[in-house]
């Protein structure tokens, strides 16, 4: 719907109605992850004779149909998506591709900030059943280089084709005929919302608001899935390559102050690091600057009958919002729900 037309419906009241439906959308967000958790401990004695990286590859597909399939269907019948035309405003050829493409190291050194900023939180809470919020790097490490490769595709490329489709897709474009800013804000916490622990919590919903805005900027989705692959590929890579044993040996070699061999892949890993560096360093001046600019501009007033407070008020009071954020809370931190679940059907089966 273009910027200036107004909704079929009165404004609030449209509004309220896709607020409660955004609610709906984090419930089934949650509960899916809920049973996938569920079910993978279910299966669990029943994988464990099978090889490492055959278990590791169905694992990932229980995540791609619990954590992507699923919800994505989900939010498309709920906000009542007509995907085709969608897909034929989203997809379209971005304008300034290669101006928002420049943007990336500011993007990612502000990114790389709020995730230092969260691991800094996460030694204050090291010893505490909190912690256990924060620890997904274990979780994403690949036992081996197989299992490396196919985390590799799972975040490189099928989570920015995704993510970017649902969120900048579908949610974004929902809230637009409401504002670009909250559709950016909104969209950017649930974008980060979804990621289910405080360790990505925080830098995934800086790094959603820089994607919306990109959106909105290039009016095409394409230029979002593009840094959004490339932004995940750094980890990607670096998870990848920890799974070669040289690289694993340099590590613990050069922490302990001894000097590691240099193979072909700590070569590869040392270079990538260093663009890494070098990207989130120029990002930071380049940030700076932005920033330097955001101060000298004011924000048009598009909205009358809603002002950017009731409208975030309305988002949070909407009943099935406070549902979501009560499963997303429980998953974020003791995860009850899917344990006293998977402790009672167990309890049934024996």
């Amino acid at each position: 719907m273009p910027e200036n037309e107004t909704p079929a419906m009165p404004l609030k009241e449209g509004y309220k109605k896709l607020c409660l439906r955004l609610g709906l959308m984090i419930i089934v967000i949650f509960s899916s992850r809920g049973i996938c958790s569920v079910l993978l401990s279910l299966l669990k004695p029943s994988i464990s004779g099978l090889s490492i990286t055959a278990a590791y590859l169905i694992q990932t597909a229980f995540s791609l149909v619990f954590l992507y399939a699923i919800p994505i269907a989900a939010t498309v019948l709920l906000l009542k998506i007509p995907v085709k035309k969608m897909n034929a405003d989203i997809y379209k050829k971005p304008k300034y591709f290669g101006s928002a493409l420049g943007m990336f190291p500011a993007f990612y050194s502000l990114a790389i900030i709020a995730n230092l900023l969260t691991m800094w939180i996460t030694s204050l809470v090291k010893t505490t059943n909190f912690n256990d919020s924060f620890n997904t790097v274990n979780e994403l490490t690949a036992p081996n280089t197989a299992c490396g490769v196919i985390l590799f595709v799972q975040m490189a490329v099928l989570a920015p084709l995704f993510e970017e489709f649902w969120f900048r897709g579908m949610v974004l474009e929902s809230l637009r005929p409401y504002g670009n800013g909250v559709a950016i804000f909104i969209s950017a916490f649930l974008f980060g919302l979804t990621h289910a622990n405080f360790a990505q919590f925080f830098y995934a919903t800086i790094f959603g608001v820089f994607l919306g805005y990109i959106a909105v900027s290039t009016r095409s989705v394409v230029t979002t899935t593009v840094i959004h692959a490339i932004f995940n590929s750094f980890s990607a890579s670096i998870l990848l390559l920890l799974t070669n044993k040289s690289v694993a040996d340099f590590i613990m070699r050069t922490q302990s102050g001894q000097t590691g061999e240099m193979t072909p892949a700590v070569v590869i890993y040392i270079i990538i690091c260093c663009i890494m560096l070098l990207t989130a360093g120029v990002g930071l001046i380049m940030a700076c600057f932005k920033i330097a600019k955001i101060k000298k501009y004011k924000v048009p007033v598009v909205q009358t009958e809603l002002s950017a407070k009731k409208r975030w008020a309305m988002f949070f009071s909407a009943f099935t919002v406070i549902i979501g954020l009560c499963l997303a809370a429980d998953s974020f931190t003791a995860r009850f729900i899917p344990t006293k679940i998977y402790q009672l059907i167990s309890t049934v089966w024996r």
